[in-house]
């Protein structure tokens, strides 16, 4: 079936937040904001099935960064202001970094006071193209946001190639979390990169944690943080607060 026209798909964006657990302290620290969208069956679906047209287009990249940023201003400013320490992490796509547009969306947002607290997530592929290495400097230096490279592992990324990269977090995709247990190549990768994060001094979070082996795993090779169905579904703003409130982490 075909999808809807991107202008219908955007209108219906909505948001979830997805726990960030401090592996070492075992509670919540902050969470990812994730796109969804509404199919015509009623079906919530990944905004990461258009990802790539939106990203293409700077009018729709606006249109859904407008939309994110409102939801976390609307669902997580009291949050964000009660706990000063609490991140929240948000795919902004390179494009509307670099045509500094992002400084008037978040006061439009009412969510420049709040700049510290967001981390700016790009891909690994993205981080290391032109567009992709000037909106990371623009996120740091003119935003004060924090930037985190997402799916770490699964672009052609070599050592040379992050020299230079002014980042705060790797982001280990959960294709390689999947396999721990399973695969002892994955494992040797998965420690590679909490090492590599350890040599740039930079944070590291695992995504798509499942079990407590593989927690037990992250958490001996010294990574930082995770994110995963071990501990939550993305869920929606107000059982958020509560299980943060609750201290059920």
């Amino acid at each position: 079936m075909s999808k809807p026209p991107m202008k219908n798909i955007l209108a219906s964006v909505y948001a979830e937040y997805q726990p960030i657990i401090d592996l070492g302290h075992n509670r919540m620290v902050g969470c990812e904001a994730l796109a969804r969208w509404t199919s015509d069956n009623g079906k919530p679906t990944s905004i990461g099935e258009v990802i790539d047209q939106v990203e293409a287009n700077e009018t729709h990249a606006m249109d859904l960064t407008t939309r994110m940023l409102g939801f976390i201003r609307k669902d997580l400013a009291p949050l964000l202001a009660a706990h000063p320490h609490f991140t929240v992490s948000i795919n902004i796509p390179p494009i509307m970094i670099g045509s500094g547009k992002v400084i008037s969306l978040l006061e439009d947002a009412d969510l420049a006071e709040y700049h510290s607290q967001l981390v700016g997530e790009i891909t690994e592929r993205q981080a290391l193209n032109e567009m992709g290495r000037n909106a990371i400097r623009v996120a740091r230096e003119e935003l004060g946001m924090k930037v985190a490279i997402d799916d770490f592992g699964t672009g052609q990324s070599g050592l040379q190639q992050l020299i230079g990269l002014e980042i705060d977090i790797l982001k280990i995709d959960r294709s390689f979390i999947e396999l721990i247990g399973k695969d002892a190549a994955a494992e040797r990768l998965v420690r590679a990169i909490a090492a590599l994060a350890a040599v740039l001094n930079v944070d590291v979070i695992a995504e798509g944690v499942e079990t407590v082996d593989q927690a037990s795993f992250l958490r001996a090779i010294g990574v930082d943080k995770a994110q995963g169905w071990l501990w939550s579904k993305a869920i929606g703003s107000l059982e958020l607060e509560t299980w943060l409130e609750a201290a059920q982490v």
